[in-house]
């Protein structure tokens, strides 16, 4: 909020992820980096809130890392982040 309550403009123009969303992606990433061995989408959303998409939150991050020293990698039908191959 500004001084005069008058809510904060999205300067940059990028539509902002609902809070929810942001949080059930940490959620994901968090439980990806945690494992010892890759996970299956049923055993991801057993630890989300009920509701949270799964397949659209591993493709949002599969994308965020795509360009990153670590990918999101589907090994076997499970998830896993694993480091980039270059």
């Amino acid at each position: 909020m500004t001084a005069d309550n008058a809510p904060e403009e999205n300067v940059s123009g990028a539509n902002p992820m609902d809070e929810p969303e942001a949080g059930y992606l940490r959620m994901v990433e968090a439980l990806l980096f945690a494992a010892t061995e890759p996970l299956d989408e049923a055993s991801m959303s057993a630890r989300l809130p009920e509701g949270a998409d799964v397949p659209e939150l591993l493709s949002q991050l599969r994308d965020h890392y795509a360009s990153r020293g670590v990918n999101l990698v589907q090994v076997a039908g499970k998830w896993a982040m694993r480091t980039a191959p270059d």
